[in-house]
């Protein structure tokens, strides 16, 4: 009978976890940071401001780094944490290149309106490519998709329903739900997951060339993760691992590396 009392006792305490673990999902998966408009505008380092309308009624916040003869405009979608000063690092490649880079905040993060979620997040994709093109006047064909972490699933769905002429992924992964095993293997989290960014499921709808960048050391998305995720995608494909880096250090330790993977990819002159 104690055998039983105790099993019984686990078990319930397995459900509960299982269950709170459902209840806050969103915030184990988002980790925004707000800031007050000073904060911000004392964090810009001199980017242009922008405020960008979503389809549903939020506003979002983003910084532009104006180019206006670039060949390419590039839009980066960030991980999962922080704000834009966070991400601010993602554009430096780009600006390496001299492209015209736009990096928001999601809902929920710094100064944009709303709350994440995985709907929410790429009606806010959506939102700045209609900005990107209507209101900075940049033709399709020469929007570049850049999402690293959690935004290499928001830019790898919406490329699906949204083509970009080239799609740049920077720790990727084939679905939340493989991540989500890889750190909590004690969890159900199939169906427990409400935002799944099913990335394997969408890529297979994407017909531009996809370059995938992975740190070799990336202790929050495995190499394997973005491997299984770049054997799903469609040629033309290319897959550059970046020896040594982590997760979040990649563009301080291997920058020269991203440069020159990027400057091929889009087919542009040494400087």
């Amino acid at each position: 009978m104690k055998t039983i009392g105790w099993f019984l006792a686990l078990l319930a305490a397995y459900l509960l976890l299982c269950s709170l673990a459902f209840l806050l999902q969103r915030r184990l998966i988002y980790f925004p940071v707000g800031w007050t408009e000073t904060e911000a505008r004392r964090g810009n380092p001199g980017y242009e401001e922008l405020r960008i309308p979503t389809s549903d009624g939020e506003t979002l916040h983003a910084w532009l780094h104006l180019e206006k003869a670039a060949p390419w405009t590039v839009i980066v979608f960030h991980g999962n944490a922080g704000n834009l000063s966070f991400h601010e690092p993602a554009m430096a490649p780009f600006r390496a290149l001299g492209l015209q880079v736009v990096l928001f905040d999601y809902r929920g993060y710094g100064l944009s309106g709303g709350k994440p979620s995985e709907a929410g997040l790429l009606l806010d994709g959506e939102s700045v490519v209609k900005f990107v093109e209507t209101e900075l006047g940049v033709p399709g064909d020469r929007i570049v998709y850049f999402g690293q972490s959690l935004g290499a699933g928001v830019a790898t769905l919406l490329a699906a329903r949204k083509p970009p002429t080239r799609l740049i992924l920077e720790s990727a992964f084939d679905s939340l739900g493989a991540v989500a095993r890889h750190h909590y293997p004690y969890l159900p989290v199939g169906p427990l997951l409400r935002d799944r960014y099913d990335a394997a499921a969408a890529i297979a709808r994407v017909s531009c060339p996809v370059l995938f960048l992975h740190p070799g050391e990336d202790e929050i998305i495995p190499v394997a993760r973005g491997r299984a995720l770049f054997e799903k995608a469609r040629e033309p494909k290319r897959f550059v691992l970046l020896p040594g880096a982590r997760h979040n250090d990649s563009f301080e330790l291997r920058m020269r590396e991203q440069v020159e993977a990027i400057r091929e990819f889009l087919k542009l002159p040494s400087r």
